[in-house]
């Protein structure tokens, strides 16, 4: 009965052509008698809408100009989505000009896959952009997006936008695309940020396999952060898995906040595991590797790979005014490398929490910071009130490093069976920016007694820890890397010698 279903579903399904060889005025319906422009497409689906199982197929390694609107168009069903792709050899590619190269409005169970997409200079739109102009108490289905290029564009490679809908897209999937050169981010899934919101607009977000490089930024944008490799905001359960971010962010000058290189804010069940970000920079503030920000909670980051970033390599943030408490999270088996450069008050691992907010449960296990000279600490507690477990990780730093920094007014953190080294055979730990200590445990307030943190087990020994050699930052990488660290405590402490997640993976 399923099957009669479906294939009476399908039954008004339709598969249209576009060739530079074609013609308008043909019925587009084959090969054969293809349309010529985009523009006659646009058409098509203005005036007939779309159909579960259509398909709106591009000659591959063709070049079309113009961009692809579909706007409230009916759409596609889970067992007959509609297609934008390409067909024939090859992918096509869509030169918008100043405009959008893709917009999906209002439309769901669609399947954008092997199509490139190039913003002209000055490009003033999205490459592809998913958005909602109606406020509905159902959430936009079935968004997938698949093999796509993306460079150029003047906003975002992907955008999924919900801003100012209590619902925005559930079920999306973003995967094996690149993005580069787009000025405000890569690929961004993005609720809105409207004061005192209490709802997730997006929800069962996958981004996967994914590449964003050389995001800039907008110098000129003061009130926002821009540059931003792959950000996810306001969604509930998500998984950014297997990406690489690099070189993104160097042009954003806002004050308040800058660019990372794979993100979420106020996001809830996130997980980013098995990625790589690296040489992400900020004219000013954050530039890091990753970040868990603004409220994130059940959310974790695990196995993943951060070096050679401007700002930390793994920072768990919660400012004034934050929509959600941050609680719950996890920093699990990452590596930090050569994170937070000269003077920017960085750490490889980081975390802080304004006044008026509080990080509570977060969990900091089994990850392996290795500091630049400059830094200023490789593990860093700063802020108001931060109640967390640091267990089992191992911290080393060269000569005249700080091994670890806390600073602030309300903390419960507790240091558990680390494993820490500076390379002279001196430990130093930093309390309140200005208490130097051998050891954690040293430390004792003249003005009575400090429960902000606690130490236990903490030996300072030398891990013998052998680095592979410094990745080279001009090869773009299509999947991420894992450094094969080699050190005494390798079986207990820091991250594990091979990351799950690509053991896994074929």
């Amino acid at each position: 009965m399923l099957g009669l279903v479906g294939a009476w579903l399908c039954v008004d399904a339709a598969d249209f052509y576009v060739s530079p060889s074609g013609n308008d005025s043909n019925s587009g319906t084959s090969p054969k008698a293809p349309w010529r422009t985009l523009q006659r497409v646009n058409r098509h689906v203005a005036d007939h809408r779309l159909s579960p199982g259509d398909g709106l197929f591009l000659e591959g390694g063709a070049t079309f100009d113009g961009g692809l609107r579909v706007e409230h168009a009916g759409g596609g069903t889970p067992q007959s989505p509609v297609r934008i792709t390409s067909y024939g050899r090859g992918q096509a590619t869509l030169r918008p000009g100043l405009e959008s190269g893709l917009l999906i409005r209002e439309t769901g169970w669609i399947t954008v896959s092997r199509l490139n997409f190039t913003g002209a200079p000055g490009n003033l739109g999205d490459g592809i952009r998913c958005d909602r102009d109606r406020e509905t108490p159902e959430r936009v289905a079935g968004l997938v997006i698949q093999d796509c290029s993306v460079t150029g564009f003047g906003w975002h490679g992907i955008m999924v936008d919900a801003s100012q809908r209590s619902m925005g897209f559930e079920g999306v999937t973003i995967e094996r695309c690149l993005t580069s050169s787009n000025r405000y981010a890569g690929i961004m899934v993005y609720g809105g940020n409207p004061a005192g919101r209490r709802s997730r607009p997006h929800a069962g977000v996958r981004i996967e396999d994914c590449v964003a490089v050389g995001n800039p930024g907008d110098p000129d944008e003061r009130q926002h952060h821009s540059g931003s490799g792959i950000f996810m905001d306001g969604v509930d359960t998500a998984v950014i898995r297997g990406c690489v971010a690099a070189g993104n962010g160097a042009a954003c000058r806002n004050e308040r906040g800058g660019p990372v290189g794979i993100w979420a804010h106020a996001c809830r069940r996130v997980t980013i595991e098995g990625c790589e970000s690296y040489g992400n920079h900020s004219c000013l503030r954050d530039g890091g590797g990753f970040d868990l920000d603004g409220g994130c909670e059940e959310s974790s980051m695990v196995r993943n790979f951060s070096h050679h970033n401007h700002g930390p390599g793994f920072l768990v943030y919660t400012y004034s005014g934050a929509a959600y408490a941050d609680r719950d999270c996890q920093v699990r088996e990452n590596i930090s490398w050569n994170d937070g450069a000269q003077s920017t008050g960085y750490a490889g691992i980081q975390l802080g929490a304004e006044d008026g907010c509080e990080i509570t449960g977060l969990v900091v296990e089994r990850n392996t910071v290795i500091a630049p000279v400059e830094s200023v600490a490789a593990l860093r507690v700063m802020g108001r009130s931060i109640q967390a477990c640091i267990r089992g990780n191992l911290v080393v730093v060269p000569a005249h490093g700080t091994l670890v920094s806390i600073s602030g007014f309300e903390h419960r953190v507790r240091f558990e069976e680390n494993r820490y080294w500076r390379a002279d055979g001196k430990p130093v730990f930093l309390v309140d920016l200005q208490w130097t200590l051998p050891a954690l445990d040293a430390w004792h307030n003249a003005t009575g007694p400090d429960h902000r943190f606690v130490a236990v087990g903490e030996v300072f020994a030398d891990p013998g820890l052998r680095l592979p050699r410094t990745p080279d930052f001009r090869s773009l990488r299509r999947r991420p890397s894992w450094p094969r660290l080699s050190h005494r405590f390798l079986s207990e402490f820091g991250a594990p010698e091979k990351p799950g997640i690509f053991g896994r993976r074929p």
